[in-house]
């Protein structure tokens, strides 16, 4: 009778151990990567906080069902300041932080866009952000991965590819991200 309890007890309380190791590691999701024009920075009240302004904002990897799933933007804010000019073409990650403020984004990192001769380019991102590596197969506080480069599925490479296709030219990304 001894052994018939013993397994299940064993199977549960292993699963409760692992659970803080599993949970540990929580990367971006291709989701949660957004293109815009940013346009000002300002320290909120909170010392901990900076509200960006974005100019037309697109969360560029998600699907058609995205509109249930996730609410729309109308706040954008982040732990650090992002010393980019008006006007900049930014990439970045965000995700909703808190579920009872669904439409206020929290930024993790930020990097410049580039286009030259219609292709594209991330500069370093400009903060750490939680980044799967793969090579070790760990999580990692990093920038070395790219901004693109941290998501479980693919690397960098596959989500530039995937970018260059929707934005073809220069002048199409330039379109859809105009200048104020």
């Amino acid at each position: 009778m001894r052994g018939r309890t013993l397994f299940p007890s064993l199977l549960i309380y292993g699963s409760i151990l692992l659970i803080p190791t599993s949970f540990a590691c929580a990367p971006h999701s291709p989701e949660d990567v957004f293109i815009s024009r940013l346009q000002s920075v300002q320290k909120t009240s909170s010392k901990d906080y900076y509200h960006l302004t974005l100019n037309h904002p697109q969360f560029i990897f998600r699907g058609l069902g995205a509109w249930i799933k996730y609410s729309k933007a109308k706040q954008w804010q982040s732990h650090f300041y992002p010393n980019f000019k008006k006007d900049d073409l930014v990439i970045g990650l965000a995700y909703v932080q808190d579920s009872a403020k669904s439409q206020t984004y929290s930024i993790t990192s930020l990097a410049r866009l580039h286009c030259r001769n219609d292709i594209l380019s991330i500069s370093q991102p400009i903060i750490p952000f939680t980044a799967w590596d793969r090579q070790n197969r760990n999580c990692q506080y990093t920038t070395s991965t790219g901004l693109l480069g941290g998501f479980l599925e693919h690397d960098q490479s596959y989500y530039l590819k995937k970018l260059n296709k929707k934005y073809p030219t220069c002048q199409s990304l330039l379109s859809a991200f105009p200048k104020s």
